[in-house]
Order: structure tokens, then C-alpha cells, then sequence
């Protein structure tokens, strides 16, 4: 019965966020069940077609990594804001979407929390690492938190699934199922 009634409210939001913005539809925990989209570009993020680890930077000064919950966006609203991202100038292109399980997330020790306040169906990916937060820009890691770091990243480069735009630039996400390995 929860279930039937999540499933009931996400497509709910879904529908009437893209008209009215109604965020208190979505709920404020992230569930296990949900899927994360991480907007990936080249050519940071990639390198050959193949997701890089750099993908799964934190936001500078944070140990934050930007997603969409998919379960309340939708697929075709989470492509529209990460084309809003584009960037031509500095070479910021959309090319698609690594998409993640949030309990597999979870099951590193990592945190996926809502974080509407950017934009309703917005959320993050907290890597639990205090030095992140705290160092200067520049300054490097300590040994024990830079292995942290990296292992962290490789762990969620396996847990995601690069599934590539078929149409960058169409507003409209056309190649069917977005699903975690």
C-alpha cells in the first residue's frame, strides 16, 4: 500500500511540477528506491564516450555532487535543466546522464539528501568527507582523505550507468529507460 501510494505522488509531481511548480509535492527524504541522474558534459566529464571520475567532482568548497531525482522530475524536465547548464564558451556541452540507485549510493556510506532550495527535484550526493568542506581552494588533501576521495568516486563511477543522449540537442529525453546498473 505505501508503495502504490509513492508511486501514486511521484506521478503526480511529475505532471504538475512541469506546470505549477508545486515542490511540496515531492517529499523531502530521498528513498532507497529513488533514481539519481548526475547531468554529465564533455569534454570534462568524459573522455572517449567513457565517464571519467572527474564526474563525480564535488561542487568547490563542498563535498556536494549535484543530481536530479528522477522519480519527480521526469526524464524530459531533468534534461531540460541540465541543457540549461550548457556552457559553449567553456566548452560545457550536455551529452547525458549517468543514472545511480540511491541505496547503492547509501550502501558506501554516502549520503543522498534533497536540496530543493536550488530547484525542486534537485538533490545531493554527500561523500562524508569534513576536509572537502573545510580546505582552501587549491590546497590538496590529506593522504588519508585523498584515498577517501578517489575510492569514493570510483565506487560510484561502478554503481552508475553513462547512458548517452541519442539528441544533446533536442529538449526532449528520447532514448527510453534511464536505470542503474
Amino acid at each position: 500500500m505505501v508503495r502504490l501510494l509513492r508511486n501514486l505522488l511521484r506521478a503526480a509531481s511529475k505532471s504538475l511540477n512541469q506546470f505549477c511548480k508545486l515542490c511540496w509535492l515531492v517529499p523531502s527524504d530521498v528513498s532507497d528506491d529513488e533514481r539519481i541522474l548526475r547531468a554529465i558534459y564533455s569534454p570534462h566529464h568524459l573522455d572517449k564516450n567513457r565517464l571519467r571520475q572527474c564526474a563525480y567532482d564535488p561542487t568547490p568548497s563542498t563535498d556536494e555532487i549535484s543530481v536530479m531525482r528522477l522519480e519527480y522530475m521526469g526524464p524530459h524536465a531533468c534534461k531540460r535543466k541540465a541543457r540549461s547548464f550548457n556552457n559553449p564558451k567553456h566548452k560545457k556541452e550536455y551529452r547525458g546522464f549517468a543514472v545511480l540507485g540511491v541505496s547503492a549510493v547509501r550502501a558506501s556510506e554516502m549520503m543522498v539528501v534533497d536540496s530543493r532550495k536550488y530547484y525542486c527535484g534537485h538533490a545531493d550526493i554527500r561523500l562524508m568527507i569534513q576536509e572537502l568542506r573545510s580546505r582552501e581552494g587549491g590546497e590538496p588533501l590529506s593522504a588519508e582523505a585523498g584515498k577517501r576521495f578517489k575510492d569514493l568516486k570510483k565506487y560510484l563511477l561502478s554503481a552508475s550507468n553513462y547512458i548517452p543522449d541519442p539528441v544533446p540537442q533536442s529538449s526532449r529525453w528520447k532514448d527510453g529507460k534511464l536505470d542503474p546498473p
